[in-house]
This record gives structure tokens, C-alpha cells and sequence, in this order.
């Protein structure tokens, strides 16, 4: 029984739902539009035409919530650049450079070097020098060819120190580079400098998609990457229904469909029950690499969570944990002030007990998957401690 299962997995065919999982990896590769975007990107294409054909430079900031295509947006227009180039010679030295900051690390060396690397086609050190002779290095790299530069979560750089200045000399270098930047943190601005942000041209917001948006674009994903029949309407919109409870995140919604068809592999047809189980295994994924992003002294203050209900005990290994891993342990009040933040972020639930005049009111933790935090968190913390 279970090498016949095992061999139907692998050579698919009856009851299999998915048709091309490529279509969930890789959607550009298969869409010739982004529907409910339409008027973003003829606004960033004609300030891209100017830039390229009348010299004119430009910046603007793509802010929006997750899952409301800024993202897919600049990765369209990225391609449709180069799908230009041989059409139209004006476009032939545009040099591109894409650029998640968070992940090549979020430091001003890191980005600037990679970014050097991209533009001026060069290895730069990522220590050792100014971030001037980065800028110098794109610079002359460059020569007399334009570039566009795409910033994406912008906002992991402005908030480490120096962030600030990267953008402002990427803005105001006679070199002619233009940057589209993208953040989630709808705050972003607050962490620039006034001459940064009078330097930015007008931003581009994109707003939530509502259910409707959600189960069209859940069409579109279903009529590439299943086969007919193996779902219907009903469930595409009970999947846009819940996703657009979470501020319109079409990225949910997708990855909902993904995983649901995943589980439904074998039986033919997507269901409601699929859809539940995707939504539950799509919340754990989403709490484990929330404790990923955290700051190194709130994933000590984790540590220390589950090994200790009680937030008092707590800080006791949370100190010892500081001792181990070379760390000043920060004071109760403000491990406490960590401790409500991780509630608040979800990761953790506080509860608080009446323990009568003698015990008083003492703040009690509980840990939800607390074996699975506690491996991401043993290979986090020892990551960050190097």
C-alpha cells in the first residue's frame, strides 16, 4: 500500500491537482499582466521613459502592506526593461540592479557591495572601505550608461545606522541613477532625514485587495497551475474571504491555494477541509519566522520563556543565557516590557494569576509550539552569537 502511494506521488497522474507548481514559484514567468495594478505601472513606466529618453532621474517609494503586489510589480517592470531592449535601443544601456535588502544582510556595506557588484560589474570588499568609495566604485563603473536601482524592504537599511546616508547619496550622485524603493513599514519615512525624503519623488501606495481582487487573482493562479475541475468557486472564495480579513494579502492567499492543493493531491478536488489544514500549517510557518526576525535579546528572552512559565523565573535563565552568550542582561522591567511585546506580536500568550496576599499578581507565559521555537531558536541564537 504504501509503495503504491509513494509511486503515485512520484509519477503523478489520477487525482493529482497540481498541473505546474511553477505558476505558485514563479508567476511572472507565466502572466502577461498584474490585474488591479494597471494604472501603478503606466505611472512608473512613463517616469522610467522619461529617465531613459529626456534624462530625467527619478525615486519613489512603493509602500504597502504585505501581499499587495509591490514586489511582483517592480519585478514586472524589471522584465519588461529587458523584454524592451531589442525593440528599442534607447533602452540597450540601462543597466538594473534588484536588491532585497533584508536579505544580503540590511547593512550599508552590504547593500552598497552587492549593489556595486550588480552595477559596475566589479567584486567591492564589504568592509574596510567609506560607503563614498562605494557610491565612487558605481560610479565610474558605470561610465556615461544610466541605472535603475530597486530597493526592496528599504526599511531593513534606513533603521541600521548610516542607512540614511546610503539613500542620500545614491539620490543626489551625478551618476544617472534612478531608484524605485519598496517597504512594508508603512512608517518608513520617519526613520529618513528630511533632505532624503525632499529628495523622493511622490510615493505609490498600494492599497489592500478586497475579496473580490483576491478571488480573481486566485482565477488566474488556478487556471495555470491546477487542472480543471479540481477545484470551484466555492473554495476560491472562501479562500479570498480569510484573506482578505488580513489586510488584503494576496501573498496569503496564494500560498493558502498552494498548500491546499499540496494536501488535496491523491483525492482529486480542493475542499474546505484542505483549505483549513493549509491555513493552520500556514500560521506556524508564519510564527517561525517571526521568532527568526526578532532581535537577539528577545529571542534570549524566548529561551528563557520556555524553559520557565513563571516571568520572574524567567529572567533568572534569561540572564544566565546573557552570561553564556557574552551578552548584559537587560533589567526586569524591561525583559517584562519585552515579554508584552512578544504577546502583542503573537508569539507568546501572558496570562496573569491572582495569587492572593501573600503571592500577589504574578505574570505567567505560555509558549505556543514550543518545541519547534525552541529548534529554530537553538540554530538562531547561536547564529547570532558568532
Amino acid at each position: 500500500m504504501h509503495r503504491k502511494m509513494i509511486r503515485d506521488a512520484l509519477l503523478g497522474g489520477r487525482g493529482e491537482v497540481i498541473k505546474n507548481p511553477r505558476v505558485f514559484i514563479d508567476p511572472l514567468s507565466f502572466f502577461k499582466d498584474i490585474p488591479f495594478r494597471e494604472d501603478i505601472l503606466r505611472e512608473v513606466a512613463v517616469s522610467i521613459r522619461y529617465f531613459v529618453k529626456n534624462n530625467v532621474k527619478f525615486s519613489t517609494l512603493f509602500l504597502g502592506l504585505t501581499g499587495t503586489g509591490k514586489t511582483l510589480v517592480a519585478r514586472y517592470i524589471l522584465n519588461e526593461i529587458e523584454n524592451v531592449k531589442p525593440e528599442d535601443p534607447s533602452y540597450a544601456d540601462l543597466v538594473q540592479a534588484y536588491i532585497n535588502c533584508r536579505e544580503v544582510g540590511g547593512t550599508p556595506q552590504a547593500v552598497l557591495s552587492v549593489l556595486a557588484e550588480k552595477l559596475a560589474n566589479r567584486e567591492v570588499p564589504k568592509h574596510g572601505i567609506n560607503l563614498g568609495e562605494y557610491v565612487e566604485a558605481i560610479r565610474e563603473g558605470l561610465g556615461k550608461k544610466k541605472a535603475l536601482v530597486y530597493l526592496d524592504e528599504v526599511d531593513t537599511l534606513v533603521k541600521r545606522r548610516g542607512g540614511d546616508i546610503v539613500l542620500y547619496q545614491l539620490l543626489r550622485t551625478d551618476a544617472d541613477i534612478s531608484t524605485i524603493m519598496i517597504s512594508n513599514d508603512i512608517n518608513v519615512r520617519d526613520y529618513m532625514e528630511p533632505r532624503i525624503i525632499s529628495s523622493l519623488g511622490p510615493t505609490v501606495v498600494f492599497k489592500p485587495y478586497d475579496a473580490e481582487q483576491l478571488r480573481k487573482i486566485l482565477e488566474i493562479y488556478a487556471e495555470f497551475g491546477l487542472y480543471r475541475g479540481t477545484y470551484d468557486a466555492e473554495v476560491l472564495s472562501y479562500i479570498a474571504a480569510i484573506s482578505a480579513k488580513e489586510h488584503g494579502d494576496a501573498r496569503k492567499a496564494v500560498n493558502l491555494l498552494f498548500r491546499a492543493a499540496q494536501l488535496a493531491s491523491g483525492s482529486g478536488k480542493i475542499t474546505k477541509e484542505h483549505v483549513d489544514r493549509a491555513i493552520i500549517e500556514y500560521e506556524q510557518e508564519k510564527l517561525l519566522e517571526a521568532v527568526k526576525a526578532l532581535p537577539f535579546h528577545y529571542k534570549l528572552t524566548l529561551m528563557a520563556l520556555i524553559e520557565s512559565e513563571d516571568v520572574m523565573t524567567a529572567h533568572k535563565i534569561y540572564s544566565d543565557l546573557c552570561v553564556k552568550y557574552g551578552q548584559k542582561p537587560l533589567s526586569y522591567r524591561r525583559f517584562s516590557d519585552i515579554v508584552s511585546e512578544l504577546d502583542m506580536l503573537g508569539i507568546v500568550k501572558v496570562k496573569l494569576l491572582n495569587r492572593g496576599r501573600a503571592g500577589g499578581i504574578r505574570k505567567y507565559v505560555e509558549v505556543p509550539d514550543k518545541e519547534k521555537v525552541k529548534s529554530v531558536l537553538t540554530e538562531n541564537v547561536l547564529l547570532g552569537a558568532e
